[in-house]
């Protein structure tokens, strides 16, 4: 089954958390705490020899390992292994925000969820605030993410037809292809690869189901065809004189129209007429007439095909990445006049500390007067008396 669309549920590895200890025990002092070990992350690595997501279909779930709690006298928790997903050339990642990026070249990677951070011990905590701290954090939570990925193959070449123009048949002469062939439209319902070794190169060709009328606003398998040609060089249209419904221009009209409302941009692509089935019929007609099925007229076909020198030719996409992908969030909100509600990555940040109440308590207080939370608050207006909520934690603004 060939997979080119799967929702994933991603979830990074939480930070071990710090451990609180000192070498004077007795005094508490000379603090010795090691820190957490970071959680896992999740990246996606493209790999050259998968052509799907089938190796995946079966898992949507993805969770990486947490890092490890400290220890104390200095014995620092364990860092957790990322979690590698390996996806083809061609994917592309979107959340609910929308694109986050395209990944097109070999060993591509993309640090899609980063682990959590693992806490800090006491020892690292240390100041001239608070040189002998009772406090650690806790390791960072886990992050989640909920991601649609989906394929366009990367290609030299596509055949484009109306269904039962002989495409599964044609990529099969020419290529290593094993395409399924029958004589009844729709054969093909997902694309079919080959490899064309010519004398002057290798061209990866790819032949894609028929296109109907409609199939740019989704009719049939519409858009899930024609988004394949956004990685392709060339475009092949076979056209089909047996075709009891359209004559040959009226083809070529049907899937102009179809490509190009799809798509503006592949009008840059080059484009080769081919008539198959030239065995019915022999009339001129100033394009390339072969016959797939009697091997007729393929090497002229190939001559056409190695002289647009496809290797200097370049696909419409591009890769991309989103530069906010990672960014520390958080949000504010006014429940009521002198209440304010704080959420999001930094609160956590601020407040994932244990230990000492009265440590833990002045510790908050100096991280939000020092970050940007406090500040947004000013611009929003915050009056003095106004309670702030950050997490668990409550106090009065002054």
């Amino acid at each position: 089954m060939f997979v080119d669309k799967i929702n994933l549920t991603l979830l990074s590895g939480s930070g071990g958390s710090g451990s609180i200890s000192f070498s004077s025990k007795s005094s508490k002092t000379s603090p010795n705490g090691a820190s957490g070990g970071n959680g896992g992350s999740i990246i996606l690595k493209t790999r050259k020899d998968l052509f799907d997501f089938s190796h995946i279909y079966s898992k949507s779930i993805f969770k990486a390992e947490n890092g490890g709690d400290a220890s104390k006298n200095l014995q620092s928790g364990k860092n957790a292994g990322d979690l590698v997903i390996e996806v083809p050339l061609g994917t592309s990642i979107f959340d609910d925000e929308g694109l986050i990026s395209v990944l097109l070249h070999e060993n591509e990677e993309l640090l899609l969820l980063e682990g959590g951070k693992g806490g800090a011990g006491n020892k690292d905590l240390k100041s001239k605030r608070n040189p002998n701290p009772g406090i650690a954090e806790q390791g960072q939570r886990r992050f989640k993410k909920e991601v649609r990925l989906d394929l366009s193959l990367i290609t030299d070449i596509a055949i484009l037809g109306l269904p039962n123009s002989g495409k599964s048949t044609l990529i099969k002469k020419i290529t290593n292809s094993n395409a399924k062939t029958d004589s009844y439209p729709f054969t093909t319902i997902s694309p079919n690869l080959g490899v064309l070794e010519s004398l002057n190169s290798k061209y990866t060709i790819c032949d894609l189901p028929g296109l109907i009328k409609g199939a740019a606003t989704g009719v049939g398998l519409g858009k899930s065809i024609l988004k394949h040609l956004m990685n392709t060089k060339v475009l092949i249209f076979l056209l089909d004189p047996s075709n009891t419904e359209l004559n040959i221009d009226e083809q070529i009209k049907l899937l102009e129209d179809e490509i190009f409302a799809y798509e503006k941009k592949l009008r840059q692509l080059p484009v080769l007429k081919v008539i198959n089935k030239s065995d019915l019929s022999n009339k001129p007609n100033g394009m390339i007439n072969i016959s797939a099925l009697e091997g007729l007229g393929i090497d002229k076909l190939l001559e056409k095909i190695d002289e647009l020198n496809i290797s200097s030719l370049k696909a419409l996409n591009k890769s991309y990445l989103r530069t906010d992908l990672n960014k520390n969030e958080f949000t504010i909100e006014n429940t009521t006049q002198n209440y304010w509600e704080v959420f999001g990555h930094e609160v956590d940040r601020i407040t994932n500390l244990i230990g000492n109440e009265i440590d833990v308590f002045n510790e908050i207080s100096y991280r939000f007067e020092n970050s940007d939370i406090s500040a947004e608050l000013k611009l929003l207006g915050v009056n003095n008396g106004s309670t702030i909520k950050l997490g668990k934690f409550e106090f009065i603004y002054e």
